[in-house]
């Protein structure tokens, strides 16, 4: 019985020893974790403790239940004449039927996953309820791809810079 209260212990010491020494995946930036949506074509990668929301055509994750900043990712066909100054015109010609108090406050080139992109950084209101957006949006597929970070001006600070190395980290499979 001895034999047998030893033999358990050691085999459990040695599974703690092997899961501690489990090594991250280098893929993976550190404190991120990764969200892949096989349907979008991409990896999104959001601070860990983020909770993945997936939906038909959008992935995202949600940063807690008391702070709703979130962010998704969605994309969808545009004809090949697009560029995306003429996308953004009629994507922001939708906004007055929704925004109250829409105030585009940036426009800045980046990229997004390697690609040519554009930033928009506004603030709009949806009945009493002011937010603070920031679209990153390219055009790669034959699609414009848009990541949205979406959350209360008083929760901007804390996360803009979260919300840059989403940008950052962001993949196209």
């Amino acid at each position: 019985m001895k034999k047998i209260s030893l033999i358990l212990a050691a085999v459990m010491l040695l599974t703690v020893l092997l899961t501690a020494c489990q090594k991250r995946d280098p893929s993976i930036p550190e404190g991120m974790q990764r969200i892949n949506s096989e349907t979008i074509g991409c990896d999104l990668f959001v601070p860990e403790g983020w909770t993945e929301s997936m939906s038909t055509g959008a992935v995202g994750a949600f940063c807690s239940n008391a702070d709703s900043t979130n962010v998704t990712v969605m994309a969808w066909n545009v004809d090949a004449s697009t560029t995306l100054d003429t996308w953004w015109e009629t994507y922001r010609g939708e906004f007055d039927q929704v925004f109250d108090e829409f105030k585009l406050e940036n426009t800045e080139s980046t990229t997004l996953g390697g690609v040519a992109a554009k930033k928009y950084t506004y603030t709009a209101k949806l009945g009493e309820n002011e937010f603070s957006y920031v679209q990153c949006a390219c055009l790669h597929w034959g699609m414009v791809y848009v990541l949205t970070f979406t959350t209360t001006p008083d929760k901007y600070e804390s996360h803009a810079e979260e919300f840059s190395d989403m940008i950052t980290y962001f993949q196209f499979h």
